[in-house]
């Protein structure tokens, strides 16, 4: 195979511009996906797992992917672009304009929780890059979530998952579910909808192809915003390339380019504690390091949160290198240790649509997204929260004599286990409360010996999905409590 592989890269790259068809590339290692990219292909997707690999080829060349493997797939057409028939609007995709309507209309209707969208700065093409910042009435400092989305242009289904989080938080706030209205009492969510304004508004009319913004003052096609960052911009040129005309172009330095330095800006300026940049497609959770294969000194933390994150979508998790490609100059690599920039703990969910517009005529797969993804956001939350938002730092513990040590799983789902140390033998009173302090569920554990011991609690049916706290204590007027979440 590697005897035909130069002859094919000069093909691909002579017609890149032309590119409109996704095509699977099966048997192929993750060696053999980074050196495509060092080439200069436009790769889409890798699964080292399915051992396959996505790119974007001329249609009417498609056939010479025989020349890559003997065994590959052209994958449908509406995956690598936009059919006719959606131009202009994206098909059941937000367009720029449906995008702008419903965060007015969002702020409008829930004027108490949804500020009314902001600009923040404008990109290349002087469009605004615009904000929305969602929070309850509730006094006092509330540590900031940033979530963003379409910093690639051609990768809508992220923008769909924004949208259905934030249409979640407003209309569970005052009912239904609990974790709405905790998530905003404590914190303020952000979200940056359209991060690449230009290359977005070009892809409505001209097929949905454009990755990177619309400078092309390089000799290029535009910059690739998610290698143009500061933290190991131009680390090497695999993870990023050098060359105006491949899609992982870098730019002319780190953040040349007015929308980076605009997130860039705006980041620094409400310092974080967390965020979450969405991309398409592939079905993943990332985090740093994406330069170079080593583990961040956080790794552990991003495992666990994954490993509870991604339970329910079964979404692969893991550093950038380990899953699909080395990157630098990234987004999460910045905001996980930029110069300027408050620490934060940043993670990119890679959205398991369809290619970059498989849905754009299938709402119920724009549902099946967003159902996977919404849980990921709310999990987020709770774990930023808790890790630096709520308990704070340098708090002085004292184990009390009756102790409630862990609520597991969490979350809980059907059942849950109570695992307690009493001093002695106890008759224990469980209570279980809810957000607003009502009683939900109460019963006695009156079998624990000296010791640790668990009690199991069977999840009423008549409790919905929400933020609860167990309490327990004894007749010697011991107690003690812990959160947990309720997921059906």
């Amino acid at each position: 195979m590697k005897k035909y592989f130069l002859v094919f890269v000069i093909v691909a790259l002579s017609s890149s511009a032309e590119a409109d068809r996704l095509v699977r590339l099966y048997d192929v290692s993750r060696g053999f996906a980074m050196k495509l990219i060092e080439d200069g292909y436009d790769v889409a997707n890798v699964d080292i797992r399915g051992e396959y690999v996505d790119i974007m080829l001329p249609e009417k060349d498609v056939d010479q992917a025989a020349l890559l493997s003997h065994n590959y797939e052209v994958l449908p057409k509406e995956w690598g672009e936009l059919l006719p028939e959606n131009l202009n609007d994206g098909g059941y995709y937000y367009s720029p304009e449906e995008n702008w309507a419903f965060w007015c209309g969002l702020s409008e209707d829930y004027s108490d929780l949804v500020d009314t969208p902001a600009t923040i700065g404008q990109s290349y093409e002087d469009r605004d890059i615009y904000m929305i910042r969602m929070t309850s009435s509730t006094s006092g400092y509330k540590p900031p979530i940033y979530f963003s989305s379409l910093i690639h242009a051609r990768e809508p289904g992220g923008n769909s998952v924004l949208i259905d989080f934030a249409m979640w938080l407003t209309s569970n706030y005052d009912g239904g579910d609990t974790r709405a209205a905790w998530i905003l009492d404590n914190t303020e969510v952000y979200f940056v909808p359209i991060a690449n304004p230009d290359g977005y508004a070009f892809n409505m009319p001209n097929g949905g192809n454009q990755r990177k913004n619309m400078n092309w003052s390089a000799g290029g096609d535009g910059v690739d915003l998610n290698r143009n960052w500061g933290y190991m911009w131009g680390y090497d040129d695999y993870g990023s390339s050098p060359y105006p005309y491949d899609q992982t172009y870098r730019g002319t330095s780190a953040f040349s380019e007015p929308e980076t330095q605009v997130q860039r800006d705006f980041i620094i300026s409400i310092e974080p504690i967390g965020a979450m940049n969405y991309h398409t497609y592939g079905g993943y959770l990332l985090y740093p390091w994406g330069y170079e294969d080593i583990l961040a000194p956080d790794n552990e933390m991003f495992v666990g949160w994954s490993e509870i994150m991604t339970a329910g979508n079964g979404y692969e998790y893991g550093t950038a290198w380990q899953i699909l490609y080395n990157v630098n100059g990234e987004q999460n690599d910045w905001s996980y240790c930029g110069e300027d920039v408050a620490r934060m703990y940043p993670m990119t969910p890679e959205v398991d649509d369809n290619g970059f517009w498989g849905s754009q005529n299938d709402t119920l797969e724009i549902v099946r997204i967003c159902n996977e993804c919404r849980p990921m956001n709310i999990l987020f939350c709770f774990a930023a929260l808790n890790y630096v938002g709520i308990n704070g730092e340098g708090e002085v513990e004292i184990e009390p004599v009756l102790s409630l040590d862990t609520v597991y799983p969490n979350p809980v789902v059907s059942s849950a286990v109570f695992r307690i140390t009493s001093p002695t033998v106890s008759v224990v009173d469980v209570v279980v409360y809810d957000t607003s302090g009502r009683i939900v569920h109460s019963f006695i554990a009156s079998d624990l010996a000296a010791g640790t011991g668990s009690v199991i609690w069977d999840v009423p049916d008549e409790i919905p999905a929400g933020v609860y706290t167990a309490r327990i204590s004894d007749g010697a007027g011991n107690c003690d409590s812990r959160r947990f979440t309720v997921m059906k």
